[in-house]
C-alpha cells in the first residue's frame, strides 16, 4: 500500500485526480491500483505524476527505493 498516493487520492477532487492522471498519461483507476499496492509505479511514471501534480505527489512518496538508489549512485559518482 502506498499511503502517500492513497492520501492524495482521498483528498483530491475527482476533477483534480482526472487532470493529474491524464497529464501523467495514466488513468485514475491505475492510480488507485498503485495506491493499493497492487502495482508499482515505474520511475518514469513517478516522475510524470510528480510533474503533473505540481509536486503534490512525489517520486520519494511513490518510490522511496529510488531515492535510496539515487543517493547510492551520487555517492559513487563523487
Amino acid at each position: 500500500m502506498n499511503d502517500h498516493l492513497r492520501d492524495w487520492l482521498a483528498n483530491a477532487t475527482a476533477d483534480r485526480r482526472q487532470f493529474v492522471a491524464e497529464a501523467a498519461k495514466t488513468t485514475v483507476g491505475h492510480l488507485w491500483q498503485l495506491a493499493g499496492g497492487h502495482r508499482k509505479a515505474s520511475a518514469e511514471l513517478a516522475e510524470r505524476l510528480q510533474d503533473a501534480s505540481g509536486g503534490e505527489i512525489t517520486i520519494a512518496g511513490l518510490r522511496p527505493d529510488l531515492v535510496d538508489l539515487a543517493h547510492k549512485v551520487l555517492r559513487g559518482a563523487a
